[in-house]
């Protein structure tokens, strides 16, 4: 049994990627001598500098290189947390064909997260 989840990213600006992070996902923040550690829940993602800027613009999506699947059990309570914090979503909540919803945001160096009904 997997007890949570950590991934390691890398941000061509900590200082954006802290604002996306906190103030944005509302992640708890931890620094660290290479960047800080962003904890929700049971998701930690530790974010370190040193990453060249990806142009995002047409076909970045192929380019992310990242995609993290967030399945959450109160799909509405984070939608309206996240919609309050102003976090960056790419699209509209979409229905999927089993009735769950999903919808996605990236961070600003085009980490993409999907955002899914349990």
């Amino acid at each position: 049994m997997i007890a949570g989840h950590s991934f390691t990213v890398f941000a061509s600006d900590l200082d954006r990627s802290r604002r996306f992070y906190g103030d944005q996902l509302g992640c708890a923040l931890e620094e660290t001598d290479e960047g800080f550690i962003a904890r929700r829940d049971r998701l930690e993602v530790i974010v370190e500098g040193g990453a060249k800027r990806r142009k995002l613009g047409k076909g970045w999506l192929g380019e992310s290189g990242l995609y993290i699947t967030l399945i959450v059990d109160d799909f509405d309570a984070l939608f309206a947390d996240l919609n309050e914090r102003d976090a960056p979503f790419l699209d509209d909540v979409i229905e999927q064909p089993d009735g769950k919803r999903v919808t996605g945001l990236a961070d600003p160096d085009g980490v993409l997260f999907e955002v899914r009904e349990a």
